[in-house]
């Protein structure tokens, strides 16, 4: 592997990793938050609301600016953005401070993950193999990693400082590593060539990957956020072991996303998103319904099958957020900065819409039952896998 490519490859691992940390680092906090701010279910997922209005900001402008200015400014854009909604997410007296915080953090996230996508997809043309399912698998070791060291820090030290350090470290990573991405340009002659329409067969393709990311972002947040609260609410599960479930879902993704490129690639997106959609929505519901079930009686034993369920719904998450992408990339001629940030658009909202949809059905029900959702969602994912087939075969995709 030449050198610029061995580069190239270890700073966005790096990239990955780190903002996989500073999703699980606040996730593995929500409870503890959620406890010391007094919130219910149901206004805990209208906070996570604000992640679509920073969505829908980004989603208008990163498009454009990256056009303009290039991925690497837009990274570094993103490094003076997040840090202010981690912290004020670290500092929040009450609902309508997280929500603010939200916002901003889900802003400055897009400005970082949309650019280190492109980037990726850069590379994979110049080694002319994938990448972005195992990068993925560093988000996701990230996430693991912020979720065990968080587990003990739980009773020991304020969430407050917990994140703020977070931000801190993660902002100092981050720019320092920016400096080996390589840029990615586009004229604006060249982009002028390639619009993204609003209607015909590129668009619904853009849309229906979206709504596909969406179901797995959906089942991703959904498993993440509630884990926790799940263990604790309906397996009376205290302390740092309500941590388990995170760990073990973030164990089975990491897992499967290590192994994605291959499979991608050996198999084809479409395949690989259609199975792991349908077997780890089943796996994940056959487990929680029989951990639930028997957690009365035996109650380690039902902890057990849990974590045993999340870690197959990680498993089966894995996989199709990186697929879905692989699939965009794959339309002929289409210009992915414009193209990520409307499907990021749609996919984005599922880190709120779907929490808010879980919070409200558990006030309404139960949270055992507001689980079934992010479960029916991941099916779905699967399904809409299909969308592979309306991309025009025979072409190689334009990647500008």
């Amino acid at each position: 592997m030449p050198l610029d490519i061995k580069k190239a490859v270890s700073a966005l691992r790096l990239n990955f990793f780190v903002m996989g940390v500073l999703l699980g680092g606040w996730a593995a906090r929500i409870p503890e938050m959620k406890s010391a701010l007094k919130m219910s279910d149901g206004t805990f997922g209208r906070a996570l609301i604000g992640a679509a209005i920073g969505s829908l900001f980004s989603s208008r402008v990163i498009g454009r600016l990256i056009r303009e200015l290039g991925t690497k400014k837009v990274f570094y854009m993103g490094t003076v953005i997040f840090p202010v909604g981690y912290l004020t997410v670290a500092f929040a007296h009450n609902a309508f401070f997280i929500f603010i915080g939200i916002t901003f953090f889900c802003m400055g996230y897009l400005f970082l993950d949309n650019p280190l996508t492109i980037i990726t997809q850069d590379l994979e043309a110049k080694a002319d193999r994938k990448y972005l399912s195992g990068f993925h698998g560093f988000w996701s070791m990230g996430t693991l990693c912020a979720a065990f060291v968080g587990s003990f820090l739980i009773g020991r030290v304020r969430y407050s400082i917990h994140l703020s350090a977070l931000a801190i470290i993660a902002f100092i990573i981050l720019v320092m590593s920016a400096r080996r991405l390589e840029d990615h340009k586009v004229h604006a002659e060249t982009s002028s060539k390639v619009p993204l329409p609003w209607k015909g067969n590129t668009a619904f393709i853009v849309l229906v990957v979206g709504c596909g990311m969406l179901f797995a972002q959906g089942a991703e947040f959904g498993a993440t956020d509630w884990s926790g609260l799940f263990l604790r609410d309906v397996l009376s599960i205290t302390g740092q072991f309500y941590v388990g479930a995170y760990i073990a879902f973030e164990a089975g993704m990491i897992l499967s996303r290590m192994k994605g490129d291959r499979y991608i690639h050996k198999f084809g997106a479409e395949l690989v998103v259609r199975l792991c959609g349908y077997a780890g929505s089943v796996l994940w519901l056959i487990s929680m319904l029989i951990g639930v079930h028997i957690h009365g009686s035996h109650k380690i034993l039902g902890y057990i099958v849990i974590l045993i369920g999340y870690f197959f719904a990680g498993m089966g998450v894995g996989p199709l957020f990186p697929g879905f992408i692989t699939i965009l990339g794959s339309v002929p001629g289409i210009d992915m900065g414009v193209a990520l940030s409307r499907a990021f658009l749609i996919a984005i909202a599922g880190f709120a819409v779907v929490p808010a949809a879980i919070g409200a059905i558990s006030d309404l029900t139960s949270l055992q039952t507001g689980m079934l959702l992010p479960i029916v969602l991941l099916a779905a994912a699967g399904l809409l896998s299909r969308i592979a087939r309306k991309v025009p075969q025979g072409e190689v995709a334009e990647m500008v």
